[in-house]
């Protein structure tokens, strides 16, 4: 259970919306077809219920490249659209001349945020990598073979909150742990490469890995199916409770609540107080591992099984949310 699990939601959602004087028009783009992402799920859910919380319209669009991701920003534009959601690193690039052209229209970035946010320009970032570290406590107090490693999507800097600091957290617990370099997914489609995934997992395992974070969204499926048919070995997820999908072979989950900071974004953008910059963590519940989260027992991650390991990542935890232990950004953005 996290810290006050009650009172930490409570403080994380806020107060309810007052009412909205005028209706918003919300509109999402997602970077790239939804699919079976996880996050982009996440997006969407949030979305849907942050624009039905302040009695909003809302639609939603997808994007398969850079051409249709602009030509969506302006139908949303043409729309009429209050306020545009683009998440994700795709957007860096297009939104800030978007926001310039159109001042009267609210832009919410998700994590990755533009250098100089215009004057128009929202984002909320996560301080995902404090879940990353916890995900590399459990690695390092359960790893047999004493070597874990990370399987990412793309090397860029937003990836390694993930592959940094899931090292530094079995390292904290275990400094004699070996941590395998991270392998790369690479290619045309990155974040939805199951075969590329599965061959990098068996690489991994086969040089006596036996703790994988999996964080190539559509292709952590076949990352859990090679560790499921390797004995020994667990994988961690990401984004949501992932336990469910390989039963008995996934350690945990680092899951970050997407759709609970849009739905507060949303709220804050209609009733005119959201700060143009904000970050969330572990101790506001915007992160956190599915082990230490209420209902954890029925989440089929295999460290609910393991009391003594949890008690040691709740203390961890705990340090993290107080501050007395920082836990610095890989990428250099939240400070």
């Amino acid at each position: 259970m996290r810290i006050l699990p009650a009172l930490a939601v409570l403080i994380f959602l806020g107060l309810a919306a007052p009412a909205v004087a005028a209706a918003e028009k919300v509109i999402l783009i997602g970077p790239l077809p939804f699919g079976v992402d996880v996050y982009l799920k996440m997006c969407r859910d949030g979305t849907l219920k942050g624009a039905h919380d302040v009695g909003a319209d809302v639609k939603i669009f997808e994007s398969s490249d850079p051409e249709t991701r602009s030509e969506n920003i302006r139908a949303a534009i043409n729309y009429g659209a209050t306020i545009i959601i683009a998440p994700g690193p795709e957007f860096i690039d297009i939104v800030p001349d978007f926001a310039e052209d159109n001042p009267k229209v609210k832009f919410l970035m998700i994590e990755d945020c533009p250098a100089k946010l215009g004057t128009n320009v929202y984002c909320v970032q996560l301080r995902v990598y404090e879940a990353g570290f916890l995900a590399g406590v459990e690695a390092g107090l359960t790893s047999k073979s004493g070597k874990v490693g990370t399987i990412g999507p793309v090397d860029y800097p937003e990836a390694h909150r993930f592959t940094d600091t899931f090292a530094d957290g079995a390292r904290y617990v275990r400094p004699d742990i070996a941590v395998h370099p991270t392998l790369w997914i690479g290619g045309d489609n990155p974040w939805s490469d199951p075969l590329r995934a599965q061959s990098q997992a068996a690489a991994m395992l086969s040089d006596g890995v036996d703790r994988i974070l999996a964080t190539a969204a559509a292709g952590n499926p076949a990352i859990y199916k090679i560790v499921a048919n390797t004995p020994g070995s667990l994988a961690s997820g990401l984004d949501v409770n992932e336990c469910p999908d390989q039963p008995g072979h996934i350690l945990d989950s680092a899951v970050r609540h997407i759709d609970l900071v849009i739905e507060r974004a949303i709220a804050g953008l209609a009733a005119g107080n959201q700060p143009q910059l904000v970050s969330y963590g572990l101790k506001d519940g915007a992160v956190n591992v599915t082990g230490l989260e209420s209902g954890a027992e029925q989440s089929k991650c295999t460290v609910v099984n393991q009391p003594d390991v949890l008690k040691r990542v709740g203390e961890v935890r705990d340090l993290i949310a107080s501050g007395q232990l920082v836990i610095k950004d890989p990428a250099g953005i939240i400070q």
